[in-house]
């Protein structure tokens, strides 16, 4: 149970009453996707490499790598959250701690986020130009080399950030969770890390999803051309069903930001940011569960398992019943 008597060493409250509610539902938001996004992101993983057709198929191998890298920050990144909203009236982190927990943080969502945005880039390239990936050295140059580039960027940029910063960072703020660099307290530093790095990203999946749905729209019902539609359809489908938590979560709290950025007042829009600055958190929670439905393979593998059960529940109550009734038989006998 959270402690709401948190005071400083002047018995004023370190947290005020709004911070610690929020703190509190959060903690239980958090806690109660984790269990089901974990479960579903070992599920995916399973199936996607177990099976050799969906391990091979191109445009499965960054969905792969973003389930694994998902899985490996829920249990990091995502459970250094969960205990600090829990303990945060006694959270007393060291600072190398600190460094480390910023550095996951910011770099590994970084990293999906480029990933995920390269994704809905290369969705195109896959459907309308698979001449581009016709032989070894193409898909090297243009399937397998740029995600190495967008997955060693962030991580490079933010352990120059975190380790090697040109300002002094302070670690004496334990109101917020994480851990914020004195590099982006840089107005120019700070606006390309907002730009570059989260608004670019965000919007590269929106638009580039919303164009893709538009352009295999337009293919098949005007230019009547001759394509494998249905397996390019269920390519279209995958990365529109995974973009839509992009566009309902994450992308309004960064629309907000960007024009703040252009100049509309600071005011406008600041309390909505304010209760929605845990949302992109939330996408990352809900990518491997809308994942698996995304997925039509995967999607199908869940509805067996549910026959599976729903049978056996059924063929239990069929023996009980049988059983029951040759006992009753016995029994007047």
């Amino acid at each position: 149970m959270l402690d709401t008597n948190i005071t400083s060493n002047d018995d004023t409250p370190l947290f005020d009453v709004g911070t610690q509610q929020s703190y509190a539902i959060q903690f239980w938001i958090f806690l109660f996707l984790l269990i089901p996004s974990m479960i579903s992101a070992l599920f995916a993983l399973y199936h996607l490499l177990r099976e050799r057709a969906l391990r091979q198929a191109l445009h499965n191998h960054i969905i792969i790598i973003l389930l694994i890298i998902n899985l490996f920050y829920q249990m990091t990144d995502m459970c250094f959250f969960i205990h600090y909203f829990r303990s945060y009236q006694s959270f007393m982190p060291t600072p190398t701690f600190r460094l480390f927990w910023g550095y996951i943080d910011w770099s590994i969502y970084g990293v999906q986020s480029f990933l995920y945005a390269w994704v809905t880039v290369e969705r195109h390239i896959l459907i309308f130009h698979d001449h581009l990936l016709s032989t070894r050295k193409k898909r090297f140059f243009i399937h397998y080399l740029p995600p190495v580039i967008i997955t060693i960027y962030p991580l490079l940029y933010y352990a120059i950030v975190h380790f090697v910063p040109t300002c002094e960072n302070t670690f004496d703020n334990l109101t917020t969770p994480g851990f914020y660099p004195c590099e982006f307290s840089d107005a120019v530093f700070g606006t390309y890390e907002i730009v570059a790095d989260a608004i670019i990203p965000c919007f590269t999946i929106v638009i580039s999803s919303v164009a893709l749905l538009f352009r295999a729209v337009w293919q098949r019902y005007h230019m009547h051309r001759q394509i494998q539609w249905r397996q390019y359809r269920k390519m279209t489908l995958q990365v529109i069903i995974i973009s839509t938590i992009y566009l309902i979560l994450p992308f309004p709290y960064m629309m907000i930001t960007f024009l703040h950025l252009c100049g509309m007042p600071a005011e406008i829009g600041a309390e909505f940011l304010s209760r929605t600055m845990f949302f992109t958190y939330y996408t990352l929670f809900l990518f491997p569960i809308v994942s698996v439905g995304a997925l039509s393979e995967l999607r199908e593998k869940v509805k067996s398992i549910i026959r599976f059960r729903r049978q056996r529940r059924i063929v239990g109550t069929l023996n009980s019943t049988r059983a029951h009734m040759t006992n009753n038989r016995v029994f007047l006998r």
